[in-house]
């Protein structure tokens, strides 16, 4: 373990270790895999890296620091030690109730000042280096986020439509898509430890670019470090339901059509705006039909696909079909996860400072809508640590200690409530807006181990009914434990004009908002419960090693209840992984248990929709929850999910459909016409007639040498000339010696590449399929590390591209297909983040 860890907080001016801490030996009774996950993620280490903190304590650290925040407020010497104590055993990984956030864990009592896992930054319709809030002052105030380790969300509706005349630079604006693509280069150079900056865009359903934004993603291979989500309202809604038009809108006017001829003008016949030099812009996403130039007569087609869209009505102004914008993104979150919605009268129908605006973005996972430049620090009470069995007429009986929960969760309140003065920064703005809001973000984690204990389906309507109770009393003890500490400390500095400024005593609260479900990610792994209110995701999961063995893993609540009855663990592992994780419908799995462990694939979307609902009923904030949907779901089933869960007053919802895949859909062209989907025979015709065209005699091309786990590669790229241009025609990969496997691998990665650029397939689209592919071998370090053979062969092809000129943007070491960039193992969708399985590895994109 190395030394014992220094501490800032000291007594005596000595480290002060008591015997609860020191005689606990609590790293003795973790699992292998709790202490995987504490050893990765949050023990301290020393300068040469090694860990230099046990369990006890960097949970002494934590409560060390958050309880001498008290001297401030005039406690003395033993009423921090008391209170160390009770934080203490609140946090205990073996017995406690509440667990901080992953922030609080890393960086409390450490040299590294900032606590808070959420952020929201303005991003206004700037450039200029001396307004607080311009784009790229917003990039910078990111990186150091990121660079703390916080996920940070932003709404890019200021920012003007694409191919815009801007007056000040007399330039024409590039665009919202494009000034992401700058928050995302950024998130692709920080590296936040063990975490990868995490990123939020939300951009309003009204804005002109709305359909550039919901492709860009997901069809163009833009914005790859961002969640992205639709900030919808319910005028869209009811206009999608009713199969009605709304009004675009920009800067609360709305988007009249000469303003379109403008955009259209500047874009595609001025070839400028949001292109790089030599290149040709891409089209601006609305054109008009064809037909009669008259208002209330002009048709707007989507340049994407050449269908009619929208219209321009009787007064100029261009309106949108919104069941085509809801039917598109609907097909896009049936294909691949993305995008979210956000629904933004929900959300400032709950908004506590409706003086300092409308709250329009929320941080990655979007359970925490915030103002510009606030934050929030979050926490999570286990929840089957309140379960008690209690001895009745026919037997025992699972109950709630509510007295138990009503203690964790008061304490839990003034802990998070210190964390807010412990924090510093990470930049000024946030610093002082955390300080005069006082937010804190109390969730829960382990429902579906509750609801095992307590013998429920998580689909029951005892369950649901369970959840607005067990939330509802979370959300009404904080209230209460905040009014309290307001009594001794005072109120949040921004109360008057907040909606709790009404004279009433109960309302005179220390924290702006209190309960939030967030992400618990590594920290459920630490106390070894299922994640936030998910349903359990497998049972069990099979996992290759080396030498082609296999190992099982299973969900540890049905471990236990297996191993209770005497059920073969053994016998039954390789039948749940054959039936998708599921014990659904195996004989060797009793009815009773079958009914208990139904995974998230298991359960309907409305199922999934009533949970998140009920929790949102009594959550101060949002709920963070992916709504799973079966592989077999439709785009149909989608739209009514997203309706479902508008009407079922959330504030907002991340789908993902079981083994989407990001298939492209072929098109024709961005003409006058109409555009017409190819057939696949006629896709493979043309792409036959192109391989079999002679070798070119005019050939140019470039060599590179990349180091990879399995030795030097030379990557070979050739360009063939035509008409004056160049274009991509071949590639050759060399590496090993003659007669070699690798030597064969690599070889035909040549040939395929060689196939797929002469078949007219982008270099640019082969390297983001390539690359941050991992194996079990890397070599370099930083950003010159080589994932695998194909990572490496991905990042020869990018630099010969670029020495020729052509940026190609990367797409970072992401996870391929649905396989752990850090293990191999398979992830998962949950709580609107890609989270890895393996209980000891804990990888997550969020």
């Amino acid at each position: 373990m190395g030394e014992p860890a220094s501490y800032d907080i000291a007594v005596e001016g000595r480290a002060y270790l008591p015997g609860y801490v020191t005689d606990s030996k609590l790293e003795e009774r973790l699992s292998k895999n709790q202490m995987y996950s504490l050893r990765k993620k949050y023990l301290l280490r020393d300068d040469d890296g090694i860990v230099s903190e046990t369990p006890s304590e960097a949970i002494y650290r934590m409560a060390r620091t958050m309880a001498s925040v008290e001297e401030r407020y005039g406690a003395n010497q033993e009423d921090i030690d008391n209170l160390t104590e009770e934080f203490y055993h609140m946090i205990d990984i073996e017995t406690g109730g509440f667990s901080p956030a992953g922030r609080i864990w890393t960086n409390a009592g450490t040299q590294i000042g900032g606590l808070f896992n959420c952020y929201v930054l303005p991003v206004h319709d700037s450039m200029d280096r001396e307004e607080e809030g311009s784009i790229f002052n917003s990039v910078a105030d990111a990186a150091v986020i990121h660079k703390n380790g916080g996920g940070t969300g932003y709404n890019f509706s200021e920012l003007r439509p694409r191919g815009s005349y801007v007056g000040k630079s007399k330039g024409i604006a590039s665009g919202p898509v494009s000034f992401i693509g700058q928050f995302d280069v950024e998130t692709d150079i920080i590296n936040s430890g063990n975490r990868r900056g995490a990123n939020m865009g939300i951009l309003n359903i009204d804005h002109p670019d709305i359909l550039d934004f919901i492709t860009a993603k997901t069809e163009r291979g833009k914005i790859t470090n961002f969640n992205i989500s639709v900030g919808v309202t319910d005028e869209f809604m009811r206009a999608a339901e009713a199969d009605g038009f709304y009004t675009l809108r920009f800067k609360g006017e709305a988007f009249d059509y000469r303003a379109l001829e403008s955009i259209i003008r500047n874009v595609e016949e001025n070839k400028i705006g949001g292109s790089e030099v030599g290149e040709i812009p891409d089209p601006v996403s609305l054109r008009f039909g064809e037909g009669e130039f008259v208002p209330g007569k002009i048709t707007v087609l989507d340049s994407y696909s050449g269908n009619v869209a929208g219209r321009v009505n009787e007064e100029g102004h261009v309106q949108l079909s919104a069941r085509y914008v809801m039917d598109k993104i609907a097909q896009l979150a049936h294909r691949t996860g993305d995008p979210g919605m956000i629904f933004l009268d929900r959300i400032n129908a709950d908004n506590p400072l409706p003086n300092m605006g409308s709250l329009l973005a929320t941080n990655p996972c979007g359970e925490q809508p915030l103002h510009p430049y606030d934050a929030c620090n979050l926490g999570s009470i286990v929840l089957p640590r309140f379960v008690k069995f209690v001895k009745t007429n026919d037997g025992v009986t699972p109950e709630i200690d509510w007295e138990k929960l009503r203690y964790t969760v008061k304490l839990a309140t003034r802990f998070m409530d210190n964390v807010n003065d412990a924090n510093i920064g990470p930049i000024p703005q946030i610093e002082r807006t955390v300080l005069n809001n006082r937010r804190i973000g109390m969730g829960v984690m382990g429902w579906a181990d509750m609801l095992v204990e307590m013998r429920l389906s998580y689909e029951s309507p005892e369950a649901i009914q369970l959840a607005r109770k067990v939330m509802g009393f979370i959300t009404d003890t904080a209230k209460e434990a905040s009014v309290e500490i307001a009594e001794q400390k005072g109120i949040f500095p921004a109360f008057p004009g907040s909606v709790y400024d009404n004279g009433k005593l109960e309302d005179r609260v220390r924290n702006v908002q209190r309960t939030t479900i967030a992400p618990t990610g590594t920290i459920a792994m630490v106390y070894d419960v299922a994640s936030g209110i998910e349903p359990f995701f497998a049972i069990a999961f099979r996992k290759n090693i080396r030498g082609g063995d296999s190992l099982y893993y299973f969900n540890s609540a049905f471990q236990r209840e297996a191993e209770g009855r005497g059920l073969d663990l053994e016998e039954i592992a390789p039948l749940i992984d054959k039936n998708h994780g599921s014990v659904q419908g195996l004989k060797e799995v009793p009815e009773d248990l079958q009914k208990l462990f139904r995974t998230a694939h298991d359960l309907d979307y409305k199922a999934h929709i009533a949970a998140q609902a009920a929790f949102q009923e009594k959550t101060d904030n949002a709920v963070s929850k992916t709504i799973n949907m079966k592989q077999d779901s439709t785009e149909e089933d989608v739209k009514a999910a997203y309706m479902l869960a508008w009407k079922s007053g959330l504030k907002g919802i991340t789908v993902y459909r079981d083994r989407s895949k990001d298939v492209q859909v072929l098109q024709t062209g961005h003409g006058k016409g109409k555009d017409r989907t190819i057939t696949r025979k006629e896709l493979s015709d043309l792409v036959m007639a192109e391989l079999k065209r002679p070798r070119p005699r005019d050939i140019m091309g470039r060599t590179e040498e990349i180091v990879t786990p399995f030795g030097d590669a030379f990557i070979t790229y050739n360009t063939e000339k035509e008409n004056g241009s160049s274009y991509p025609y071949e590639s050759f990969i060399a590496i090993g010696k003659a007669g070699g496997d690798v030597t064969a691998i690599s070889e035909g990665y040549g040939r395929l590449i060689s196939m797929a650029l002469k078949a007219g397939i982008s270099p640019e689209y082969i390297v983001k399929q390539l690359e941050g592919i991992g194996g079990r071998t890397q070599s370099g370090l930083g950003s010159n590390i080589v994932m695998s053979l194909p990572d490496g062969i991905a990042k020869g092809i990018k630099k010969l591209m670029e020495l020729d000129g052509n940026k190609v943007e990367s797409k970072g070491n992401g996870v391929s297909g649905d396989l752990c960039p850090s293990c191999g193992g398979p992830l998962a969708m949950e709580e609107g983040c890609r989270k890895c399985l393996d209980p000891v590895c804990g990888f997550s994109r969020c």
